[in-house]
Parts: C-alpha cells; structure tokens; sequence
C-alpha cells in the first residue's frame, strides 16, 4: 500500500510547487511587467531553489504560458456551470456574474493584471497573440451557442448574429477589466445592472411569441 501511495504524493507535491511558482511569478508580473521581471525574481517570491524552479519551468515564456493556459482552464469551468442551465439568457447572466465578480476579488484582480499585460504584448510577439485569441475565440464559442439556443427558442432577437452578440458580450467584459485595473475601487454591481439592462434589451417578451 504504501509503495502506491507514493506515487500519487510525489504528483500532490509536485502539483503544488508547481502552483506555488505560478503565483510567484503573478506577483512578479504584476508588480514589475514582463520584460521588467526576471526568472531570479520569481526564485526569490517563491522563496524556492533556483534548481526546484527550473526543473518545473525553464524560461519565462513557459510560465506565462502556463498561467494562461490554467486561466483557460478555470474559464472552462464556469462555462460548463452556466451551460447546465437550461433556460441560455439565465445561463449568459450567470456567466456575467461569474466573470466580473471573479475579476473583482484581490485574487481576480492580480490575474487580471497580468492578463491585460498579454494583451500588450500579443502586438508585438506572434506566440503570445495566439495565445491571447485562444483565450478569447474560446469564450467567444461558447457564447455564441448559448446565444444560437436563445434565438432558436424564441427567447432572444435575430437581428444580431450569435458571433456579433458573443463578442460584444466579450467587449462588455474586457472593458470592465481595464476600468477595474484602472479604479480599483469600482464597483462591480451597477455595472452588472447595466449589463442586464442591455440584455433585457435583447429577450423577446414571452407575450410576443
């Protein structure tokens, strides 16, 4: 028994450094910017050995893309939770809650900063612009079925089509992160009124159909 049980801790162990050096290395980007940062910051922040760093990440670019892949990952999740919902305009609520109540935690916060800095970066630097449309075309997706169900239940308007709809669903989102980062005392809960206002817009009034 315990020669199996090791196998399955060593990974724990190795799963948690790993966590350990991604949000080091958060906290480095955050504070000091990509280009500012350098691997020995993050040693230093993660308040490891130079070799335990290395041995689970050899470069910078491997950890921003590890950031931004367990973001995806996280992003996936609440999708998923929305998608279980039957009716699609509650599922696109859920879905802007989830984001912008997300955003706004210290937690969220220090995320999203390091992911606006992407966004700059993805002008200038061809891996990181795919990895930023992935991160987005994603959600965009999944959004756009949800809107696609919607309309053909006659529970939303066709006069925008489900990719329209999902990207400017997506903009609503992206422009509260940068005025979030740019105020962090902002907040979140008119903003989402005013995106329910907007989506009311939308819905067909169950008399109509």
């Amino acid at each position: 028994w315990w020669a199996l049980a090791m196998p399955r801790l060593t990974e724990a162990r190795r799963d948690g450094r790993r966590a350990e050096i991604l949000a080091a290395a958060e906290v480095c980007f955050a504070r000091l910017g990509f280009h500012r940062a350098t691997m020995r910051d993050v040693v230093a922040e993660a308040d490891l050995s130079t070799g335990c760093v290395y041995k689970h990440f050899r470069s910078k670019d491997e950890i921003v893309a590890a950031i931004t892949t367990d973001r995806h990952l996280a992003e996936a999740g609440l999708f998923e939770q929305a998608e279980e919902t039957d009716d699609s305009v509650k599922a696109l609520r859920r879905l802007g809650r989830a984001f912008i109540r997300g955003c706004a935690t210290p937690k969220g916060m220090l995320a999203r900063r390091v992911g606006a800095q992407t966004w700059t970066e993805a002008l200038l630097d061809d891996a990181m612009r795919a990895r930023v449309l992935e991160g987005i075309e994603l959600p965009i997706a999944r959004i756009e079925k949800l809107v696609s169900r919607a309309q053909e239940r006659g529970r939303l308007t066709r006069r925008a089509t489900p990719e329209a709809l999902a990207r400017s669903f997506v903009s609503l989102f992206h422009g509260f992160v940068l005025q979030k980062l740019w105020q962090p005392d902002l907040d979140p809960e008119p903003y989402l009124t005013a995106m329910d206002v907007m989506l009311d817009g939308l819905v067909i009034p169950t008399v109509r159909r």
